[in-house]
């Protein structure tokens, strides 16, 4: 399999997974869509092992930029979600679904926060 002939291949499978769920959800059959996406991540995994070995799929510039828009989404995400919860917990009255918001806001915000240390710790700490 060539790199374009992958390249083909991931479209076609994801066109494939997004109408699959599209359709799943409109039927309102919401365990489906967990399946397909792990049958899409299968089917992605076994089109790579098929790829030629000497096929560069990525440099170091490549894993920078995503680095570097990874750490500048969690930035943005706890900024915003800092500001939505601060927001919405003054403009609710502690029972409606405002405050239940704000508080999803809140305690997204500390799980991505949170996660991301202990994914860069694991990480730093294997490659040593």
């Amino acid at each position: 399999m060539t790199k374009k002939q992958y390249s083909v291949f991931r479209l076609i499978v994801i066109m494939i997974l997004s109408a699959s769920i599209s359709a799943a959800i409109t039927a309102e059959n919401y365990y489906l869509p967990i399946v397909l996406i792990v049958t899409a991540m299968a089917a992605m995994y076994y089109g790579k092992k098929r790829l030629p070995k000497d096929t560069v799929m990525a440099d170091e510039r490549d894993y920078k930029v995503a680095g570097d828009a990874a750490r500048y989404t969690i930035y943005i995400y706890s900024w915003i979600g800092a500001i939505a919860t601060f927001i919405l917990m003054a403009l609710s009255d502690k029972t409606g679904m405002l405050y239940a918001l704000s508080q999803f806001f809140a305690y997204t915000v500390c799980f991505i926060m949170l996660l991301n240390a202990f994914v860069f710790r694991y990480l730093s700490n294997r490659g040593k």
